[in-house]
Formats: C-alpha cells, structure tokens, sequence
C-alpha cells in the first residue's frame, strides 16, 4: 500500500511542479527577451553615441593638423619668394632650398595624415589617430628646431622666451 500511496503523491507532486514551472518559464522568456531588447536598444544609443564622439575627435584632430598645414604653407610661400627674389650668397641660397624642401616634405606627411583621417572609421579611427599625432609631432618637432637655429644665427632670443 505504501507503494501505490507513494506513487500518487509522486504524480500529483510532478503534475503540480510541470504547470507551475510551464508558467513561470513563459514569463521568464517574457522577462529575458525584454531585457535582450533593452540591452540592444542600449547598445545600438551607445554606438550612436561613440560614432558622434569620433566623428567629433576626427573634425578636431584634423583642424589640428590643417592649421600646422596653413603655418609651414606660409612659411613655404616666403621662403619661395624669397629665392625668386635671388639670394646672392651661395650658402644662403642653399639653406633656403633645403628648407624648401623640407617644408614639402612635411607638408606632404601632413597631408597624407589628413587623407587617411578623412577616409577614416570608428573601426581603425584609433590606428589613424596615431599614425597621425606621430607625423604631426614629428612635424611640429622639426619646426621648433627650425625656429630655434634661426634664434641662434640672429640672436633673437635675447629676451628668453624660449625660441
């Protein structure tokens, strides 16, 4: 008799235990796919949000290294000028077009970065963003030292400010 008592214990119990977890399984899934898209909502504001912000990062690295662009252009366009307008000493006029040249070579590194941040995406912005920072250091590196031998062959930092 025990067995038989047992057994319908047993099959009222799994009766019971299959229609109760039947009901919760269904909010369960009810539950998880909200929360599934939720969390693509979320995502999907967070690359919105990440596309604006390097897109933001890019416009302002770019003005950066235009700007630098602008400032070895001029200096490009007086040294042109100045040997159109003839140098007499040999030395001189040598030093004026290795400056020259100079000047387009960074000119052109600086315009390689920017073609490469124009075609840019937030998948290798990071890589670009580098190799960028890289030339323009480098750039703006090699105009300090220009700066500073012109301050050394004129004396013109006689009031210490550096360059």
């Amino acid at each position: 008799m025990k067995n038989p008592l047992l057994l319908t214990a047993s099959c009222l119990l799994g009766v019971l235990l299959s229609t109760s977890c039947s009901t919760d399984t269904g909010d369960v899934t009810d539950k998880t796919t909200d929360q599934l898209q939720e969390n693509r909502k979320e995502m999907a504001e967070a690359r919105t949000e990440n596309r604006e912000e390097w897109r933001e990062e890019r416009t302002e690295a770019m003005k950066e290294l235009r700007d630098l662009r602008a400032t070895l252009e001029n200096r490009l366009i007086r040294e042109q000028e100045r040997l159109k307008d003839g140098i007499k000493d040999a030395d001189r006029k040598s030093e004026c077009q290795a400056l020259i040249a100079e000047l387009g070579t960074n000119i052109a590194r600086i315009d390689a970065s920017l073609l490469k941040m124009e075609v840019s995406s937030a998948t290798d912005w990071q890589n670009v963003k580098a190799e960028a920072r890289r030339a323009q250091e480098e750039t703006k590196s090699w105009w300090s030292r220009q700066r500073e031998l012109i301050d050394k062959k004129t004396a013109a930092d006689n009031d210490n400010d550096g360059h």
